[in-house]
C-alpha cells in the first residue's frame, strides 16, 4: 500500500479497531476487508487462535451500512450444545427444564446489525440446519414455539478449523459451508509477518501507558529482533499481553534484551548474547521453522495413522459382509446381484481388473447401500466401518446419491 488513499485506510482501521500493520502479506485481508465491509455478504474470516479474527469482524460491521444497529458476538465453542440453540434463536417459557421465562435468542438481538458467530466450526449438525435457514431465508422458531419469526441480520462466522477437512469428516454440513463461504479473508499467523511487530509493540505499549497514566520510553533495535524471531504461538493476542505485562510492570521503561530476558518464559528458546548485537539474528534464530517442520511431520504422522485404522475398517467389514453373504445363502435370502457375481468367481482365477481394491471397496458399499434401500446407519454397521467414514467415502466414489 503506497497510495495516499491506502494510506488513510491503515491509519483509520488502526484508529478505530486497532488493526496495526503494514506488511505485504497482511494487504490482501485487508483490502478484503475494505471491499466487502459495504456489502451484505456472508463473510468467513479464518486463521490461527489470536490471529485477530474478531477484531476483523468488529472492522466489517463499523464499516457498514449496519454500524448504527448491533454488533453480537456468539463465541459457539463456549456454550453447551445443549443449550446453544436455545441462546441462538430464543426460547419460550416451559420449553424444557429451567425455562421459567420467554427469552429472545441473539439473532433476534442482532436484528438490522451484524452477528459474529466465532468458533463456528465447534457448532453441532442439528444447529447447523437452522442457522442454514436463517442464511438462506431469515426465518427461525424458536425454541418451543411454532411460530415463524424473521430477522435481517448479516452473519460473520470466524474459526481456527478447517472447515472443508471437517465437511469431508461429516462433522459440518457442506451447504452451510458454501453459504458461509460467499467470502473468506485468511489472517496469517504473526510468524509470517514479523516486520509488524515493531509497529504493534509501540501501539499496544502506547495504549497501556496512556491508560496508566506513564510515559514509553521505547524499544531497542536488538529487544525487537528478539521478539521478531519468537515463535508467538498464541499470535498477537500473545504479543499484546506480553507487551502489557512488561510496560505495566517497568512503568514504560526502555526496553532492552536485558530486559526482555526477565519477562521470556524459559520454555521459550534463549537467545545468547552475540544476538542482541547483530541484524544477523534473523539468520541465527530459526527455531520457529524447525518447531514448524515438526508440526508438519506430526501432521503426516497422524495422518498415516488414520489411513491405517481406515484399512483395517475396511478389512474388517469385508469379513462382515462375506460372513452375511454365506449366512443369506444359506437361508436361500436373495442376495445383491454385485456381490453375488463377484463370490461366484472366487473360486477362479481373478481378472486383473478384479484386484482393484478400490473398486472392491466401492462395490461392497453400493451393495450395502442396496441391501438396506440407502440406509447409511445399517450400511456401515454392516461394513463394519463407522457412518462417518462411510459418508467420506460415499463422497470420494460419488455415490451421494444413493442415501
Amino acid at each position: 500500500m503506497n497510495t495516499t488513499d491506502d494510506q488513510n485506510i491503515l491509519h483509520l482501521l488502526q484508529l478505530r479497531y486497532g488493526i496495526v500493520a503494514s506488511s505485504a502479506v497482511m494487504i490482501a485481508p485487508i483490502q478484503r476487508l475494505v471491499q466487502v465491509a459495504p456489502t451484505d455478504l456472508t463473510t468467513l474470516i479464518t486463521g490461527e487462535t489470536g490471529t485477530g479474527k474478531e477484531v476483523f469482524a468488529h472492522a466489517i460491521h463499523g464499516l457498514s451500512k449496519r454500524r448504527k444497529h448491533p454488533f453480537v458476538s456468539v463465541n459457539c465453542g463456549a456454550i453447551p450444545e445443549t443449550l446453544l440453540e436455545s441462546e441462538l434463536f430464543g426460547h419460550e417459557k416451559g420449553a424444557f427444564t429451567g425455562a421459567i421465562e420467554q427469552r429472545k435468542g441473539f439473532f433476534e438481538s442482532a436484528d438490522k446489525g451484524t452477528i459474529l458467530l466465532d468458533e463456528i466450526g465447534e457448532m453441532p449438525i442439528s444447529t447447523q440446519v437452522k442457522l442454514l435457514r436463517v442464511l438462506e431465508s431469515g426465518e427461525f422458531t424458536r425454541v418451543g414455539s411454532p411460530e415463524m419469526k424473521h430477522v435481517d441480520v448479516r452473519v460473520i462466522a470466524a474459526t481456527n478449523r478447517d472447515l472443508l477437512y471437517e465437511v469431508r469428516q461429516g462433522n459440518f454440513r457442506e451447504d452451510l459451508f458454501f453459504r458461509l463461504n460467499s467470502v473468506q479473508i485468511v489472517l496469517p499467523p504473526l510468524r509470517k509477518h514479523p516486520e509488524d511487530i515493531g509497529l504493534l509493540v509501540e501501539y499496544f505499549a502506547s495504549k497501556v501507558c496512556t491508560k496508566n497514566d506513564i510515559e514509553f520510553e521505547g524499544i531497542s533495535d536488538e529487544a525487537l529482533i528478539i521478539l521478531e524471531n519468537m515463535p508467538w504461538r498464541g499470535n498477537v493476542r500473545e504479543l499484546r499481553n506480553f507487551v502489557e505485562t512488561l510496560v505495566t510492570l517497568e512503568n514504560g521503561q526502555y526496553i532492552t534484551p536485558e530486559l526482555l530476558r526477565k519477562y521470556i518464559p524459559p520454555a521459550l528458546p534463549s537467545y545468547e548474547e552475540e544476538t542482541y548485537n547483530s541484524k544477523r539474528a534473523i539468520i541465527h534464530v530459526a527455531e520457529p521453522i524447525r518447531r514448524e517442520e515438526h508440526n508438519e511431520s506430526d501432521i503426516v504422522m497422524r495422518s498415516l495413522l488414520e489411513v491405517r485404522n481406515e484399512i483395517a475398517d475396511i478389512k474388517r467389514g469385508i469379513s462382515a459382509i462375506i460372513d452375511q453373504i454365506v449366512e443369506l445363502r444359506s437361508e436361500k435370502f436373495e442376495v445383491p446381484v454385485i456381490v453375488s457375481k463377484s463370490l461366484e468367481k472366487t473360486d477362479k482365477v481373478l481378472s486383473e481388473d478384479e484386484y482393484n481394491l478400490e473398486e472392491m471397496e466401492r462395490k461392497l458399499i453400493v451393495s450395502a447401500l442396496t441391501r438396506y434401500e440407502g440406509n447409511r446407519r445399517l450400511a456401515a454397521k454392516t461394513l463394519g466401518i463407522s457412518e462417518r467414514t462411510l459418508y467420506r467415502k460415499l463422497i470420494d466414489y460419488k455415490l451421494t446419491e444413493l442415501v
